[in-house]
């Protein structure tokens, strides 16, 4: 079945911020993103195909796309063929040993690396203060290879963090020790990563019970911010 003008406008819709809050969905692209989220267990609402090709998910609700309407869909130079609207929810974060908290992260590349890279390190949650970048931007989703629809995570004020029975550790370059020579504590563990451009926010250094930085090289002022959030939480992760 043909995709209706209806349809089509709604989806369109879906690739602005603002409208994937109203309807609580996002679109994403391509068979590989789309696979990797139901292989998590969280199912498409709707799927779109290029006509006269073959609908790799034919038991789902679906309808055809011409090769135009899919080049307007599309977030990339080269579409895919075929697209998916799934509903934006995050799992609600029950565990708490060991949480990372971001403060401020505003590239979506990056945001997205660093959901998949706590997955990998099996991080309990994520956090996010209310000025990181939309987690259901398409460049995050992408990065994350759809762990943003898996890992638990919420949207907190800077101020949340004071208000934990925790143990927070914020990486930041002045008046820190050694990553390396901190341990992961006996309470609750929340690691702060700060933003690209300007670190941690005041109100997080205040509520933090220990300064951490990567120990680097004189030539080398600082790192990727989601290569130094994966050697961080690797770091204490592993000491579970």
């Amino acid at each position: 079945m043909q995709i209706t003008k209806n349809e089509f406008k709604q989806a369109s819709k879906l690739k602005q911020k603002k409208y994937r809050r109203l309807e609580n969905s996002v679109l994403i692209e391509g068979k590989r993103l789309i696979d990797q989220i139901m292989a998590n267990g969280l199912t498409p609402e709707k799927i779109f195909y290029q006509q006269d090709t073959a609908n790799p998910y034919p038991h789902l609700p679906h309808a055809e796309l011409s090769e135009e309407q899919l080049r307007k869909l599309s977030f990339t130079q080269n579409p895919q063929k075929v697209m998916a609207i799934l509903p934006t929810k995050s799992p609600a974060i029950e565990k708490r040993r060991l949480l990372l908290y971001l403060d401020g992260v505003s590239e979506p590349g990056n945001l997205g690396t660093i959901f998949r890279t706590a997955t990998a390190a099996k991080v309990d949650g994520i956090v996010l203060s209310d000025d990181c970048c939309d987690i259901w931007n398409d460049k995050a989703i992408r990065a994350s290879l759809g762990t943003i629809f898996s890992m638990p995570s919420e949207i907190k004020p800077q101020s949340w963090l004071s208000e934990q029975d925790a143990h927070v550790v914020s990486s930041s370059l002045q008046d820190s020790h050694d990553l390396f020579s901190s341990k992961l504590s006996d309470k609750n563990q929340i690691l702060v990563i700060g933003s690209e451009a300007f670190g941690i926010s005041k109100t997080a250094i205040e509520a933090s019970d220990e300064l951490i930085k990567i120990p680097m090289l004189d030539q080398v002022e600082s790192l990727n911010v989601a290569v130094a959030t994966g050697i961080i939480i690797f770091h204490y992760s592993q000491q579970i």
